[in-house]
């Protein structure tokens, strides 16, 4: 399956879905899927493996993975779209099927969900409404995606990227190239998976006795979720960056906990005077593919959503066949550090100092 998946150009799970005659594919994806299939002289099983039907176990073969929320959050996120691939081809190679829904405030429970004809559920978002909740009661196999769950209305399993080891190994990294001062934006006070970054960062920082500053507006939340291309949202925060040049401290290091961010940050920085890879050294987080348009490329954080998505479903498999054990089990997945284009700054505790001499 493999093979078939890789020659026709489509996922595992597409692979799965033609096998099994699903009638939510396009033609075009089946006639490709079937024409590898013939090249590669693949011919499905008669019983294939799969999940298979026990009383406290398996009943259906089916998964529902629910978004909570107003925004699109396929269209918003990257790392969640990473993390569905990995879901969906997990899935497909143990035989479950899957079906996606966003439910906002607006809407309900798609009927299958409501029904009761899926085994567990995968969600991610911000927690639902009450009525929602209730709703969903029946259902002891449930995990979490990307969530800090320290808030009311979380419940079940959780799986997530270690963000306070994110904050410590963007801070480490600064540290490691000589910069003796450095800052973190916090560009989103209500998110505690960020809240949880910039803690890492500050706390080492404070272990290894370098200063740190911490830049924060009280409305910076709306800045991660702006559609437009302006930069003007982000003044507030570069003009604090900006303004510990008065103090004596310009900070030479600096952590923006997420890539979108980073990328309508490198313009705001050079209209404010300064410029990234020269006046400053900066560590991302997502490691998504739209960094390769900036110059210098900067070191970034991957957060690993294809192992995030695998372990999801590891876990809610696990729980369906273990509905009794005990609840909220958390698994947090270790973040890696992704260097970038070599920076022209070096820095030590007294100057910075540019490669070709010019400063």
């Amino acid at each position: 399956m493999i093979e078939v998946a890789k020659l026709a150009g489509v996922s595992h799970a597409t692979v799965s879905r033609v096998i099994n005659r699903r009638p939510d594919v396009s033609s075009v994806s089946v006639r490709r899927v079937e024409e590898a299939m013939r090249q590669l002289s693949y011919v499905p099983p008669a019983k294939r493996r799969g999940p298979k039907p026990s009383a406290s176990g398996v009943r259906t073969g089916n998964v529902g993975l629910l978004f909570f929320g107003e925004t699109p959050t396929l269209a918003a996120s990257p790392v969640m779209a990473l993390v569905l691939h990995a879901i969906q081809d997990e899935l497909a190679s143990r035989g479950f099927n899957l079906t996606l829904s966003q439910v906002t405030s607006a809407g309900g429970l798609p009927p299958n969900i409501l029904h009761g004809q899926v085994d567990g559920l995968l969600m991610h978002g911000l927690p639902p409404s009450r009525t929602v909740q209730r709703q969903l009661d029946r259902y002891s196999a449930c995990v979490w995606l990307l969530s800090q769950r320290r808030q009311r209305g979380y419940w079940g399993d959780r799986v997530s990227p270690d963000n306070h080891q994110i904050g410590a190994l963007a801070a480490g990294h600064l540290i490691e190239r000589g910069h003796r001062r450095i800052a973190v934006i916090h560009c989103d006070p209500s998110h505690l998976g960020f809240t949880a970054r910039v803690q890492g960062f500050e706390a080492a920082a404070r272990e290894a006795g370098v200063a740190s500053v911490t830049i924060v507006d009280a409305e910076a939340q709306t800045y991660i979720q702006a559609a437009s291309g302006s930069i003007a949202p982000y003044d507030a925060l570069i003009d604090q960056l900006v303004a510990t040049r008065g103090a004596g401290a310009v900070p030479t290091g600096l952590f923006v906990p997420r890539d979108a961010l980073t990328i309508r940050m490198y313009r705001a920085l050079r209209l404010r005077g300064l410029q990234p890879g020269r006046d400053i050294e900066i560590v991302s987080c997502d490691n998504i593919p739209a960094l390769d348009a900036l110059d210098p490329r900067p070191a970034t954080i991957d957060v690993r959503p294809q192992e995030i998505g695998r372990r999801a479903v590891e876990q809610l498999v696990w729980r369906i066949d273990h509905r009794d054990a005990p609840m909220n089990v958390t698994t947090m997945i270790e973040p890696m550090l992704v260097p970038g284009d070599a920076c022209e700054i070096t820095a030590s505790d007294d100057s910075i100092h540019i490669q070709d001499g010019s400063r």
